[in-house]
């Protein structure tokens, strides 16, 4: 998950109470409270080992048969991989109720070396395609996948008051494969949460609704924001080869300076936000985080190249975004008497909440007692649950997880990103409330 945060707001929302919600039994919420209390040493004992021993994506064999064993001891049934995502595990309960409901924790690890003094910080290492790396988990992927057992493990010791079918999607290389790097692929190959998808995923199990759940910094621990629309930006990459014709410097008339090209199509690319989206919808950005090109000072540039990021939190403006780069980047190349090669690597979609689901489940999560409240807060983010959130009504959770008077936490992908413990009793309640009491 690729951050840049901001400063928690909550809006007004905040006081709605979803008319289609009903009251929670009382003597059920209390079995759900009592049997999350007597289970959270056991969360916190997974995270830590979990923490310990991340893997990379689309490398998790570990970390599946760990996944794989739990479930099948509790007598959830379990299917081990799909076609192109052969490291998830799926977990189903009352596979013949029907209804079902998907909860969904990512498995994978950062290439990222931990610099946490903690008893259980991570070791590991593995291959980022091909070259050996340190790995940890420093995006929270522990803490889901603890909830989630957890939460799987409560509700199969109570699948009688379940009324319905609950997937438990265990899914793999949500920070993307660290087998193949995609932006250099001539195909890249599905992964993560598309692999799922595209493999039928929901149709098979008959998904009716998802859930998901993410750890941040910089939120006071146990609190849970969600909000009622775009909750994560979408992630695309762009990649621009620019040709011309070298000469030298001192004779620039000579040839066709490719620098001059690649400068002007960096500030051409500007003015598709400015001019071309609809930012009364939402927001763009296009960010040329690479350039490079020529030999020496003395010689005109016979080629350049240049790659960046596009965000958006909007679907139009992102569409509007990815038709208009190559557009404007080989006519401005053009203009300049170059050459423009454009590609354009799609990542991951805007992840959009279900409105009314949003504000059902912050009901219901209120109503259990938590601390859950709608909100306008937007990480920056992209995260790969957006291909869910495009199948079928969906709620992306963001759980706080900063100690009482912490301040400036380290962020998400930092080497120093820390997990209060005493947040994952939240996590595991939200998943099985989500489950249970949503209609």
């Amino acid at each position: 998950m690729n951050l840049k945060l901001i400063p928690t707001l909550i809006t007004a929302a905040t006081l709605f109470v979803s008319p289609l919600c009903f009251a929670l039994d009382n003597s059920e919420l209390k079995i759900w409270q009592d049997a999350v209390a007597q289970e959270f040493n056991h969360t916190v004992e997974m995270r830590h080992y979990l923490h310990a021993n991340g893997e990379l994506g689309n490398q998790e064999y570990q970390t599946q048969k760990y996944i794989a064993d739990f479930l099948k001891a509790q007598g959830i049934e379990v299917t081990l991989g799909t076609q192109d995502a052969p490291t998830a595990v799926i977990g189903v309960l009352n596979p013949k109720k029907g209804h079902a409901i998907g909860l969904r924790a990512d498995i994978d690890a950062l290439p990222i070396k931990e610099r946490n003094d903690l008893p259980y910080a991570s070791k590991a290492k593995g291959k980022m395609f091909g070259q050996e790396v340190d790995v940890s988990h420093m995006c929270g992927h522990d803490a889901h996948m603890a909830m989630l057992l957890s939460a799987a493990k409560i509700m199969a010791e109570h699948k009688n008051l379940i009324d319905r079918t609950v997937v438990f999607v265990f899914q793999p290389a949500e920070e993307g494969d660290s087998l193949e790097n995609p932006f250099t692929a001539e195909n890249p190959k599905l992964s993560g949460a598309k692999a799922l998808v595209e493999n039928g995923l929901i149709e098979k199990y008959q998904i009716e609704k998802m859930f998901g759940i993410h750890v941040m910094a910089r939120a006071p621990s146990g609190q849970i924001l969600i909000s009622e629309g775009s909750a994560l930006n979408s992630a695309d990459g762009v990649f621009i080869d620019v040709i011309g014709t070298q000469s030298h410097g001192a004779m620039p008339w000579a040839g066709s300076d490719a620098i001059y090209a690649a400068s002007s199509i960096v500030v051409a690319l500007q003015q598709i936000v400015s001019r071309n989206a609809n930012l009364s919808s939402g927001m763009g950005v296009i960010t040329i985080g690479k350039l490079t090109g020529g030999e020496a000072a003395n010689v005109m540039a016979g080629q350049a190249s240049m790659m960046g990021t596009i965000r958006s939190n909007d679907a139009k403006i992102r569409e509007t975004l990815l038709k208009r780069i190559p557009e404007v980047a080989n006519n401005t190349a053009k203009a300049c008497n170059t050459e423009a090669k454009t590609r354009i690597v799609e990542i991951y979609p805007v992840t959009v909440n279900n409105k009314e689901l949003a504000h059902e489940t912050v009901a219901n999560l209120q109503e259990a007692k938590l601390n859950a409240q709608i909100s306008n807060w937007n990480p920056g983010a992209s995260e790969d649950f957006s291909f869910y959130t495009q199948k079928v009504p969906s709620v992306f959770m963001f759980l706080g997880i900063d100690k009482e008077g912490v301040k400036d936490a380290a962020n998400n992908h930092s080497d120093k990103f820390l997990i209060d413990d005493s947040a994952l009793s939240s996590g595991v309640m939200a998943h099985i409330i989500a489950a249970t009491y949503t209609n």
